[in-house]
């Protein structure tokens, strides 16, 4: 498993310079890097990896339809999807398996402070969309960003990500506070 793990790593960066935007946040323990690519004007696909000092790896490609969740001005989008991973954990010996969660995102850009932005998006996967030894995955990101720069910007979030196996005890990869840059081409 640790060998696929590094040839999914491989194989999930080295396309970093086609991507249409990339982002990456940290907090003392963990750390996720995500580039997402636009396949037409309401489709993306994503290729990520987390990785935490204590608890493990989960690497990701997802799929969504995006586009406006308002009219008008278009202040609100949304992504519903969903995503492929394989995890890693660091809790024994049954502790690899895969997730297929579905679920989706949000992004509301203030339309007078056009620079502020806030958003979130929640993941899950039950028992029958889970293998290997894995028997639940479920995570939830929130976060509110500048940007610095039209196609850059700054970000503190909150996030969760939990998983449950078939041997052992329900892990908390991680919960909490962390920083982020997005950077979009």
């Amino acid at each position: 498993m640790t060998r696929c793990l590094w040839f999914m790593v491989l194989f999930s960066i080295s396309p970093l310079a086609l991507a249409n935007g990339i982002d990456l946040n940290v907090n003392n323990k963990a750390a996720r890097i995500t580039a997402d690519f636009d396949l037409s004007n309401n489709l993306v696909v994503d290729a990520s990896w987390f990785h935490h000092q204590d608890k493990g790896n989960v690497l990701g490609a997802g799929l969504h339809v995006t586009g406006a969740a308002t009219g008008g001005r278009e202040p609100l989008r949304a992504g519903l999807g969903g995503r492929l991973l394989a995890i890693d954990a660091d809790i024994g010996s049954n502790d690899s398996g895969a997730a297929l969660p579905i679920g989706g995102f949000v992004t509301y850009t203030f339309p007078e402070y056009n620079r502020f932005s806030v958003g979130g998006s929640a993941y899950y996967a039950p028992d029958v969309l889970s293998f290997g030894d894995v028997t639940t995955y479920w995570e939830y990101t929130a976060w509110a960003g500048y940007s610095v720069l039209r196609n850059g910007e700054v970000y503190v979030g909150v996030r969760g990500i939990k998983a449950d196996f078939e041997v052992g005890p329900r892990l908390t990869m991680d919960t909490g506070l962390h920083v982020g840059l997005r950077l979009r081409f």
